[in-house]
């Protein structure tokens, strides 16, 4: 149970003052909300050069098993952190991220030693603008640090996408009209890829001779060529759309662009 104090005051440690440079609203106060589904952004605090110690005690030297969120969670609770099929346990020992940081992800984040993303996405950092997207589930504080199985996925899963404006199926990818970023539709979660390279189902966007520009599935656009309306399907322009309705074959129009 995470006390009044830890939810409230910015005590000493790594994670709440490591701020990327840019970001805006920084206060050194991080945000004791958990998130209902678990779902957080990724990001690594720590390592070689950073050795400082966290709030709850211990390093933050990349070496260990540890995460900040002790507002969240209390500290030393143990968190199990799963993404792409593996999973870890780490010990919350630190304060943070600040506020600001998940601000600009639009996202939680949870702050994480350097060796649970190599665990978990092959990668020793992490940023917030590189949106890898994790589970996280309190587990008994009994439970062992490191290397854990994963929970099985749901059988089924769909994932809701705005982008689209409807569940898809597991397995989809989409380019998201918020960041144009790729996602696909993983037990029932929306995880990041660097492209639709190997998915069965894509829907990406569509390059607009009118508008200059490409434009996210659902976008419909009056053509400059001949003043015939078409919707971008995520795989290309696609005809008729229902100008009164303001929709097309794949739902409504998510912008309206006449000449």
């Amino acid at each position: 149970m995470v006390g009044e104090d830890e939810a409230t005051d910015s005590t000493s440690g790594v994670s709440v003052t490591t701020v990327e440079s840019g970001l805006t609203g920084c206060k050194g106060k991080a945000s004791s909300e958990i998130p209902s589904d678990g779902r957080y952004v990724i990001t690594t605090f720590g390592g070689p050069g950073d050795h400082q110690s966290m709030s709850c005690g211990g390093f933050a030297d990349g070496t260990t098993w540890y995460a900040a969120s002790r507002q969240r969670y209390g500290c030393g609770s143990k968190l199990k952190i799963e993404a792409n099929g593996k999973c870890v346990v780490a010990e919350a020992l630190d304060y943070g991220p600040d506020v600001c940081v998940e601000n600009a992800a639009h996202s939680p984040i949870i702050d994480v030693s350097p060796k649970i993303s190599r665990a978990l996405f092959d990668t020793s950092g992490a940023g917030w603008s590189d949106h890898l997207f994790v589970t996280v589930t309190e587990v008994p504080e009994a439970t062992p640090v490191g290397s854990c199985s994963a929970s099985p996925p749901p059988t089924g899963a769909t994932c809701a996408s705005s982008t689209l404006g409807r569940e898809v199926d597991e397995g989809t990818c989409v380019q998201a009209g918020g960041d144009a970023l790729w996602y696909q539709c993983t037990a029932g979660a929306w995880v990041s890829r660097p492209s639709s390279t190997g998915c069965a189902t894509a829907f990406g966007f569509c390059d607009s001779a009118t508008l200059g520009r490409a434009v996210s599935a659902r976008t419909c656009v009056q053509a400059a060529s001949n003043s015939q309306w078409f919707q971008c399907n995520g795989q290309g322009w696609v005809t008729p759309v229902d100008t009164a309705a303001k929709s097309g074959p794949i739902g409504a129009c998510s912008t309206w662009n006449p000449l």
